[in-house]
């Protein structure tokens, strides 16, 4: 480095190699010119960061399927030992998130799903955590990659009012602000199917695409939504059934928590409480579907999803694909 405004010298009598003397002469002034030609400037490139909260969060309520009260508390992580960012593109986040009830510890992960019946449940093969898939999406939604969850009582994550959106508003304000103008740059896709379901993952592009079909008077729903829109589109619809369904799934010790409070009941000619979106069943199952992806221990900011008659099932074969891909399996 000059710092005293006398004129450089290479400090080797070896001459340029042909790619840096290619490099020198790009720069060269054209002819005609006494100005050095101006380099085009590149748009800088964003990179998705790790983050956790700001301070511990509590929630508390009625569990979907349990009908019990419920407690969790989301707890911060130390991001000094274990902030890493996946060597791919630099667009991709190892994520720290764990359950802990008791004296036990587990990854929120896809090889610790033992039950998506209706809903994800994690476990360990002693202690079992239901319904995660909310919690997960407005954890992705928000961009915590690190944290942990602590339930308190009962064995499942509060319902609250069904949707993402008081995860979402609870963690908002002590969350890091989002990283804005993440780019994304990749290749490749991921393709799961399985009968009339498909899903696919692309590392590129921006898009939530979902295609649902119930029997009437639900009956088909189609649409794309902007990843970016997630938080203004997906997160706050709701989880939905059946009116017909409702005591059959009782008598299977689901759906006990139930309630017009927490969920879009469907009657016989239609919605049997205010809809907040016309089509709030199929952007619910784009929920889902964040929710469960992201048990795959990958944060990824932006790419487009493909989802077609998705179920919960299904979606953590995804998680465990995109993990794969990523080498983030333990």
């Amino acid at each position: 480095m000059n710092l005293n405004g006398s004129e450089w010298r290479p400090t080797s009598p070896s001459s340029p190699s042909p790619r840096a003397r290619r490099r020198l002469n790009s720069l060269k002034a054209p002819k005609g010119s006494s100005t050095p030609a101006k380099r085009k400037r590149r748009r800088p490139h964003r990179m998705a960061t790790a983050k956790t909260l700001r301070e511990t969060l509590a929630f508390e309520g009625v569990g979907l399927h349990s009908g019990e009260r419920c407690k969790v508390l989301l707890h911060p992580a130390n991001l000094t030992d274990d902030d890493e960012s996946i060597p791919w593109r630099n667009q991709a986040i190892r994520c720290h998130i764990t359950v802990r009830k008791g004296g036990h510890v587990f990854p929120a992960r896809w090889e610790f799903v033992v039950d998506t019946t209706r809903a994800t449940v994690l476990g360990d093969g002693t202690v079992k955590i239901g319904t995660v898939e909310h919690l997960m999406a407005a954890l992705w939604m928000m961009g915590i990659t690190h944290c942990v969850i602590e339930v308190v009582q009962g064995d499942e994550i509060p319902i609250l009012d069904g949707s993402a959106l008081p995860f979402v508003e609870a963690i908002r304000p002590h969350a890091p602000p989002a990283s804005p103008n993440v780019e994304t740059r990749g290749e490749g896709a991921l393709q799961l199917r399985q009968a009339d379901r498909y899903l696919a993952l692309s590392f590129s592009g921006e898009t939530l695409f979902g295609y649902i079909h119930f029997p009437e008077p639900l009956g088909v729903q189609a649409g794309a939504f902007p990843v970016a829109d997630s938080l203004t589109e997906i997160a706050p619809a709701r989880t939905f059934g059946f009116l017909r369904e409702v005591e059959a799934l009782r008598r299977q010790g689901l759906a006990r928590g139930g309630a017009l409070e927490n969920a879009l009941v469907i009657g016989e000619t239609g919605y049997h409480n205010p809809a907040r979106f016309e089509d709030e069943p199929l952007r619910h199952k784009l929920l889902d579907v964040l929710g469960d992806l992201y048990l795959s221990g990958v944060y990824l900011p932006r790419f487009t999803l493909v989802a077609v008659k998705p179920g919960h099932a299904l979606n953590v074969q995804l998680a465990r694909m995109l993990a794969q891909r990523f080498g983030t399996e333990d």
